[in-house]
């Protein structure tokens, strides 16, 4: 375990009270950027960044019992630590991905998100559009997706996934929250099922 993904777990441990959301979360979120990976052409640490928000991304629950703004919260939160195992200018962009996990994409208000310089804006649109997609397919916290698998072309990104049953639920916030990861690829973004074995 590397001393990034300890410091995270450090952190979750203390304010995550549903980790076994997250651990899925990431599992899928990690899927879907290897699968991609040949698009992206983003690097190891830039799959830890990804790492580190998806288990992060609802540590603001511990702040807001209703969940109102949460993300806003867990963005504030990793903002807030002290980090040891992330660079100064690291830590908005880890911050930023793990806020983009639900709500509106990137808006012209977004003030945390346009003082990112132009290249890491790029990578919090992939990362942060990547997360959108682990969560949507995790909606009902019950892991009904068993993995995803991520593929590419020039029109179109394509998570297929494998369930353990009904997924409507997943579907309905797939098809919400592929907006993000559809402007920053500029392409369709399309999720199918799986054959059986």
């Amino acid at each position: 375990m590397n001393a990034l993904l300890q410091e995270t777990l450090s952190l979750r441990a203390r304010y995550d009270e549903e980790p076994s959301h997250s651990d899925q979360v990431t599992v899928l979120a990690l899927q879907i950027f290897d699968g991609l990976e040949k698009w992206h052409g983003l690097t190891k640490r830039h799959r830890d960044f990804l790492q580190s928000a998806a288990l992060l991304h609802d540590i603001g629950w511990s702040q807001t019992p209703d969940g109102k703004g949460h993300h806003r919260w867990s963005a504030r939160m990793i903002q807030e630590h002290a980090w040891e195992n992330l660079k100064k200018d690291e830590v908005p962009v880890v911050a930023q991905i793990a806020c983009y996990h639900r709500k509106a994409p990137p808006q012209s208000d977004h003030v945390d998100f346009h003082e990112l310089p132009v290249s890491a804006q790029k990578i919090v649109m992939t990362l942060g559009g990547i997360l959108r997609l682990a969560d949507a397919l995790d909606r009902t916290h019950t892991s009904k997706i068993e993995r995803v698998e991520a593929s590419f072309t020039n029109e179109a990104i394509l998570i297929r996934v494998k369930s353990t049953g009904t997924w409507e639920a997943e579907r309905t916030a797939f098809e919400t929250k592929r907006d993000m990861l559809r402007l920053a690829a500029d392409r369709m973004v399309l999720c199918e099922e799986l054959p059986a074995d």
